[in-house]
């Protein structure tokens, strides 16, 4: 993830009052059985079975209804065996409470633009952000807006001199996979270019070069009047921060944030429902850092643009002060609903090590990861940017790991869950690899207890998916009960779809 910043227009008036029309719509649901619940929630791939594929021998790639009938048929008679109910399904599908429980039904307005300067509280200071209406009638929506943040109870890491890195994090004891490492809410949170906001009008007759820079005086207003808006204390920590821009023509603000932002992703965004005319517009992008990839931007079409409209950057006191590397320790999310990142730990951490996040993909080619952090004046020197030619295949193997598939017939003298071994050799990569900050490592870790889930291999389904919840937990993803208690795992929807299709000709596949 790159840690960049793209600017828009400058603020023009003050936080907005809550509009009525935007309360929460409610919604029902259509009363079914418990099998036909369990259905839905395989032959429809829904919920935690999502990634489980059935078909018909008959006609593959085709609805065959029959089929369909005798799988409910099956459902109903499995269920009825063991008395299964309605409370049964609701239990193995129950998972952990979610920090962002909160929805919001709404749409943008034609009159949204980048025009609401928010303060939120944190300990000893305020969070100052320059958000668009939509975003910011989705904050006043949230109940008990901003929800307080998690505590460590003692402090678990020390920001210290790091050889070669200038400042960086450290453990100050033992962390374990999952643990909080902090919850820390932002100084400073501002739009990438949120949809249907006034951007920077780029004059006629400039060349590229000159654009640059214009863009770069254009931009550094707009993050002063956030900056100018912060306690004095907050501004004396936001300029501590590193600055890799000193000689490129970025303003002192700005600079700041193109080294330091977070981009926050899907985690805090406007709805990108219709775009300006950026034919006739410029949005200037922080992973466009120089005069060349301006030229780029310069040239994208609307539809290049779309993923990049609506995103927010933010520039932390401590979690800015991260180092990167390309097998990081940690996971970081955003939770709109206390406004915070909070940092956990991808892996066990021990007491003395360094703290690492990623600056960018980690399973991208070397080459391609050292032009990212080249913007950064990073030149990284782990393992595996010393030895692409060795690192470079594993990743780009766990990139496009392979999904598991039933066979219809087991080879003579193989083991009954031999066709699961590819998800194990993905698994046995990403370890050695130190890619547990990955996606790659829980969805990988899915797959197995899916599959071992299927062979109704209780203590294999129980080891991986105990691994699975600790592997959520740090990722901020879903946490089933069923991943760690037998008696709700031989309940959930894929233990029981193991029974069901006995003696049925089904291909079963887990990605």
């Amino acid at each position: 993830m790159k840690r960049g910043f793209l600017t828009t227009a400058k603020a023009k008036r003050q936080f907005s009052a809550l509009n009525p029309e935007n309360a929460e719509k409610p919604t029902t649901k259509k009363s079914t059985s418990s099998h036909e619940k369990f259905l839905d929630r395989t032959v429809e791939g829904k919920g935690i079975t999502k990634g489980i594929s059935l078909m018909s021998p008959l006609n593959v790639g085709e609805a065959d209804e029959s089929f369909t009938e005798l799988l409910k048929k099956k459902a109903a008679q499995v269920m009825d065996t063991i008395g299964y109910t309605d409370e049964d399904f609701e239990k193995a599908s129950a998972s952990a409470p979610d920090d962002d429980d909160c929805t919001f039904v709404n749409t943008p307005h034609e009159h949204d633009d980048l025009s609401h300067h928010v303060q939120v509280p944190f300990p000893g200071g305020w969070t100052q952000c320059l958000i668009s209406g939509y975003l910011n009638r989705r904050l006043k929506h949230i109940s008990g807006f901003p929800r307080p943040i998690k505590e460590t109870g003692d402090k678990v890491y020390r920001i210290s001199s790091s050889p070669g890195h200038g400042l960086g994090m450290f453990a100050t004891r033992k962390i374990k996979m999952g643990d909080l490492i902090v919850d820390e809410r932002p100084l400073m949170v501002v739009s990438l270019s949120p949809n249907g906001v006034p951007v920077i009008r780029m004059k006629e007759g400039l060349a590229p070069e000159e654009k640059y820079q214009y863009l770069l005086y254009q931009s550094e207003g707009v993050v002063h009047s956030v900056f100018v808006r912060m306690s004095e204390e907050s501004k004396k920590v936001f300029k501590g921060l590193h600055n890799s821009h000193l000689h490129d023509g970025t303003g002192p603000i700005l600079c700041v944030v193109r080294t330091n932002g977070y981009g926050l992703e899907d985690d805090l965004k406007d709805e990108t429902g219709r775009l300006p005319p950026l034919l006739e517009m410029i949005i200037p992008d922080a992973s466009y850092s120089t005069i060349e990839e301006t030229k780029k931007l310069l040239e994208s079409t609307p539809d290049d643009l779309k993923c990049k409209v609506g995103r927010y950057t933010s520039v932390f006191k401590d979690l800015s002060r991260i180092n990167h590397s390309c097998s990081p320790n940690t996971h970081r999310k955003f939770y709109m609903s206390s406004f915070s990142m909070q940092l956990r730990a991808a892996r066990d951490i021990e007491e003395g090590e360094e703290i690492f996040t990623n600056y960018t993909g980690i399973l991208r080619p070397a080459v391609e990861r050292a032009e990212d952090l080249g913007i950064y004046g990073i030149k990284c020197t782990c393992r595996a940017c010393l030895d692409p030619a060795k690192s470079d295949p594993v990743r780009t193997a766990v990139l496009n790991r392979p999904c598991v598939t039933v066979p219809k017939r087991r080879e003579a003298g193989a083991r009954p869950d031999a066709w699961i071994d590819p998800a194990v050799q993905t698994l046995t990569r990403i370890q050695e690899e130190g890619l547990e900050g990955s996606q790659e490592y829980y969805k990988t870790l899915h797959q197995l207890y899916n599959a071992y889930v299927h062979q109704n291999d209780e203590k294999k389904a129980l080891m991986y998916g105990e691994k699975l919840w600790m592997a959520n937990l740090a990722a901020g993803e879903k946490r089933y009960d069923a991943f760690r208690k037998v008696e709700l795992m031989k309940k959930s929807p894929q233990w029981m779809m193991a029974k069901m299709v006995g003696g049925l000709s089904v291909v079963r596949s887990f990605s």
